[in-house]
């Protein structure tokens, strides 16, 4: 993503009135509303590998970001580190976010009644980098959400079955490290053979986020909850 972050605009002074909605008056408002959610692509030390887990609610009870919705007034990064230390006990700051890219969902099913309403997000993804084998160990499943976890190359992500949200923010990554390349070899003088080297690199990996979009293979199979569907992808 070209971006630095995700903007934040706050005009007037804005104060959170935000209170606790019991399941049924939170069902109507997921009839309603679309929420805005904060999720993370949380890589290892080395950058090689992605952190997910398996959901075992709804909705999208198979493997999936760590994130989750975010508070009014939260900035969306702010959203992301309340949740990182919610789900995984990780403490992380604000400039270790990156912006990957953002999408929107619509599920048909959703852990409020009645659940076959479903509910609808809007996503804003980053991706973080842990510091070292210390931060690693501090990682803390929340078992209420989560049913295991797992790191996975990204190539794994991308060729095995997995929701084709996760792996369009995988492959938008991807994309996005690629123009970090073009970058720095433009800010030190790289010669032109290098800088085209590192613009076609960009540009497939640009082109490969696209065909994701194109696959329609995924199979939702959920045997704990009787839950089987597929989904249909779109720009």
């Amino acid at each position: 993503m070209f971006q630095t972050g995700i903007p934040f605009h706050e005009t007037g002074a804005f104060k959170s009135r935000r209170t606790f909605l019991p399941d049924d008056l939170y069902g109507v408002a997921l009839d309603n509303l679309v929420k805005a959610c904060s999720d993370v692509l949380l890589l290892n030390p080395e950058g090689t590998h992605v952190f997910v887990g398996r959901r075992r609610i709804q909705p999208q009870p198979d493997w999936w970001f760590m994130g989750g919705r975010m508070f009014p007034g939260e900035t969306p990064v702010q959203s992301g580190q309340r949740l990182l230390k919610r789900e995984l006990g990780l403490s992380v700051e604000h400039g270790r976010f990156e912006a990957v890219c953002a999408q929107t969902f619509a599920f048909g099913m959703r852990e409020q009644e009645p659940k076959e309403h479903g509910t609808t997000d809007a996503q804003f993804c980053f991706k973080v980098r842990l510091k070292d084998e210390a931060e690693a160990k501090k990682v803390v499943l929340d078992e209420e959400e989560y049913s295991e976890a797992e790191w996975k190359l990204p190539g794994e992500i991308l060729e095995g079955n997995y929701h084709p949200a996760l792996k369009y923010a995988v492959g938008c990554m991807l994309a996005g490290e690629a123009l970090e390349r073009v970058q720095e070899c433009e800010e030190r003088g790289g010669s032109d053979s290098e800088l085209a080297h590192f613009t076609r690199t960009f540009l497939r990996r640009r082109r490969a986020v696209d065909e994701i979009m194109k696959k329609n293979d995924y199979l939702l199979d959920c045997k704990e909850l009787s839950y089987q569907t597929t989904v249909n992808s779109k720009y």
